[in-house]
């Protein structure tokens, strides 16, 4: 099954992933998708993102790169007028950083404006960032999410179950530890892992009130990480996560069928 599928989407649908383990992964595979359906689709960032990470859709004419918002949206009606679909790829301004080169996105502010007036069909909106690792506890500016979203993707690394609690496996560790209670250099459990997803300062933390919340449980890629994801399906549905619409099991580096399995949440 693709991602799209599993998380049901309508014909248009403003998508915004936070999280960690593969969460560029998942916009790469979901932005590869919804191209196919001849839609008018814009993929940018709130916070800062690899300008690796969003090359693979820049072509001569689709990246638009300004820091002004009104030119920005007069180039996206100029492509759209022009092409009818599409990507196009919106970048603010770039940041250098140790770790590479990175972009930042226009304002919540005109990303609201154009989703009401209809602009595209699909914003893709990377809203976190957990610099590379499979968890990630989100600080109290994070994560940035744009009021408008319809659809929220909650992104976790199942790769994470019996890592130690340090820097190098999560993202914020002591943040982790505050809200899952587990201390640091202990081994990461399903426990703490279903604590993240549904703690209200956790992985959801900031959703907006009307958007379908969808947790994907990444990088399932054996049986043994697959009985792990159920279990952890088991461990948040217990906890009676009221944000969470429906529980997406797979592997994002699965590019051609990534989804294994979907869980339904009644409500």
């Amino acid at each position: 099954m693709l991602i799209s599928e599993a998380l049901d989407l309508k014909e248009k649908a403003f998508i915004s992933l936070v999280g960690a383990g593969g969460k560029s992964t998942i916009f790469f595979l979901l932005a590869r998708e919804l191209s196919k359906k001849k839609k008018k689709i814009i993929l940018t960032t709130t916070t800062h993102m690899f300008t690796r990470q969003l090359s693979p859709f820049i072509t001569t004419k689709n990246l638009i790169e300004t820091d002004d918002e009104k030119i920005m949206e007069d180039n996206i009606k100029k492509y759209f007028h022009q092409n009818k679909n599409g990507e196009i790829v919106l970048v603010h301004h770039r940041i250098k950083e140790k770790e590479g080169e990175k972009v930042a996105g226009p304002s919540l502010d005109y990303l609201r404006q154009w989703w009401n007036s209809g602009l595209a069909d699909y914003f893709i909106v990377e809203s976190d960032g957990a610099r590379g690792r499979p968890l990630k506890a989100p600080a109290s500016h994070e994560p940035v999410i744009c009021e408008s979203t319809t659809d929220l993707i909650g992104v976790i690394g199942i790769d994470a179950l019996g890592l130690p609690l340090d820097e190098k496996n999560v993202f914020r560790p002591q943040l982790f530890s505050k809200l899952t209670g587990i201390k640091i250099r202990e081994k990461i459990t399903l426990e703490a892992m279903a604590a993240l997803i549904c703690h209200p300062q956790g992985l959801f933390k900031s959703a907006p009130l009307n958007s379908a919340c969808h947790l994907f449980i990444n990088k399932v890629d054996d049986e043994l990480r697959k009985k792990s994801a159920k279990k952890l399906a088991v461990q948040v549905l217990q906890y009676n996560c009221g944000k969470i619409n429906d529980i997406v099991i797979g592997n994002g580096y699965q590019k051609v069928q990534p989804v294994i399995e979907v869980i339904k949440v009644s409500s």
